[in-house]
């Protein structure tokens, strides 16, 4: 994979995601389908990978990635039969979800994320020609800054109810970036719409167990900077009605949790969270 501007250390965990996603994808049992992901990986996304994974043989990997993106999904298609036409991806990387889910006719996905990673994104999509299942709007912004002009002089409707997907970003903030960006999304969210995200316990976060994870995440240039024990307070704060999952509830466990190691080296350990909140 060419890369004319090359990409900052945070932009480059997105290959390593869309890398997870291809390997979900080759599964017999696999949660999803993904057909895009090992291309969006390319030749980086497998070697980051395996440099915070090791060796990986299927069935031993850290379910999480596969749990999550099918719980999304399904949470996405249910808003869309409801009737939302409208979502905002914020800080959307390799995502495929506007290729690959079937959505309505009308629906338009607003993606997000660092310009330099989404300019490699569309020199893939121009390439290779893929069709998408509904309007796709990128926009290039610094989601730290305000990013909200952006979004509202590319044609989106703030008075519309809107489908807000928060997905592996917010504990690479700090605990101010995150409540600064949570301010903003919701100033930007009409009544009735709804906000989807994944975070994880600053109590695990701060565990002995996550130590030498954090380390490796942080000598990378992208560590994990927040958490929270309370979700539910947090997102109800900014006025929003929520509903927590942690990773093998029901509904949040798809076959795949019983006996899964959440943090490196301890099983069973709970403190990661699915958050699907409706605007009051």
């Amino acid at each position: 994979m060419d890369m004319s501007q090359p990409l900052d250390p945070l932009a480059r965990t997105a290959l390593w995601t869309a890398s997870m996603r291809a390997r979900e994808h080759e599964r017999e049992d696999r949660l999803f389908s993904d057909p895009l992901a090992h291309v969006f990986a390319g030749d980086e996304g497998p070697r980051i990978m395996e440099q915070f994974e090791g060796h990986v043989q299927p069935g031993v990997e850290d379910p999480a990635l596969a749990v999550r993106t099918r719980f999304l999904d399904d949470q996405l298609l249910r808003l869309d039969a409801s009737g939302v036409r409208q979502f905002v991806f914020v800080a959307v990387g390799m995502d495929s979800r506007a290729f690959r889910l079937e959505w309505s006719p009308a629906v338009v996905v607003y993606e997000m994320d660092r310009p330099a990673l989404l300019s490699l994104k569309e020199d893939i999509v121009r390439r290779l020609s893929v069709p998408t299942r509904c309007a796709r709007v990128p926009l290039g912004v610094d989601l730290l800054t305000d990013w909200t002009t952006a979004l509202l002089g590319s044609g989106f409707d703030p008075a519309q109810p809107t489908g807000w997907l928060v997905e592996g970003l917010l504990y690479f903030l700090e605990a101010q970036e995150r409540d600064v960006l949570l301010r903003q999304l919701t100033s930007l969210a009409a009544p009735h719409s709804s906000l989807l995200a994944d975070y994880v316990g600053q109590s695990v976060l701060d565990s002995p167990a996550m130590a030498s994870w954090r380390a490796r995440m942080a000598e990378q240039g992208h560590p994990w900077k927040s958490g929270s024990d309370r979700p539910e307070q947090l997102f109800e704060g900014f006025g929003w009605d929520v509903q927590v999952s942690a990773y093998g509830d029901p509904g949040a466990d798809y076959g795949r949790w019983a006996g899964a190691a959440v943090a490196p080296g301890v099983p069973g350990t709970r403190g990661r969270y699915l958050v699907a909140a409706e605007r009051r």
